[in-house]
């Protein structure tokens, strides 16, 4: 009987769990989020002798523009960005950086499109990198350099720019139109959609010191 009670609420949970992920597709029509502009100011990269050992740069800014479109019944209550894997709205982030757009933010619940220019600037030990961070970045050109035939002490002495990509993603929360105008939406009666984006930074390696 309970082995018979556990395949039934598994089941259960798995059917639910589907519906909710085409009930969200079937809400909300686009989730993006991209870069918002150019972004000139690059990250620095100190080096020693034998090879580069940190990021000089405290912090940077990012220039990101966050969009989202529910279908024509629902319209877009809140959305969330942060830069790691399995951004959620309605969930905590620990010490990871995020930021959350609800209420007036996204229109109080009158938008299906939501479109927002948002520049954070964002400390580097909590910025999330997609297959290298700018340290790695200056140590696979060194790598490269040395291939070539430069010396290390030649190649640790010059500037060299390359570049690495920063992790965002975006959480769009979508509710029906009269929950949403009402302000009477939950984590019950919504559905999300997430976007995840590789955001290009410029790196520069600089002289060892």
């Amino acid at each position: 009987m309970i082995k018979t009670i556990s395949k039934t609420a598994v089941l259960t949970a798995v059917l639910a769990s589907v519906a909710t992920g085409a009930m969200a597709k079937d809400w909300i029509e686009k989730v993006e989020v991209k870069r918002d502009g150019i972004d000139v100011i690059p990250v620095e990269v100190k080096a020693n002798a034998y090879n580069y050992t940190k990021i000089k740069s405290g912090n940077h800014r990012f220039l990101l523009r966050l969009s989202a479109k529910a279908t024509n019944g629902e319209r877009i209550v809140a959305m969330k960005v942060g830069s790691f894997n399995n951004v959620l709205y309605f969930e905590g982030d620990g010490n990871l950086w995020s930021k959350s757009f609800q209420n007036r933010d996204v229109g109080a619940g009158t938008k299906r499109s939501v479109s927002i220019s948002y520049t954070p600037v964002i400390p580097m030990a909590k910025v999330k990198w997609q297959g290298w961070d700018p340290v790695q970045a200056c140590s696979l050109n060194l790598d490269k350099v040395l291939k070539s035939g430069m010396k290390k002490s030649v190649a640790l002495s010059k500037t060299w720019t390359v570049s690495a990509k920063a992790y965002f993603e975006l959480d769009a929360v979508a509710a029906k139109k009269n929950k949403a105008e009402k302000n009477k939406w939950s984590f019950k009666n919504t559905t999300h959609q997430r976007d995840g984006y590789g955001y290009d930074v410029t790196v520069k390696c600089l002289p060892a010191q």
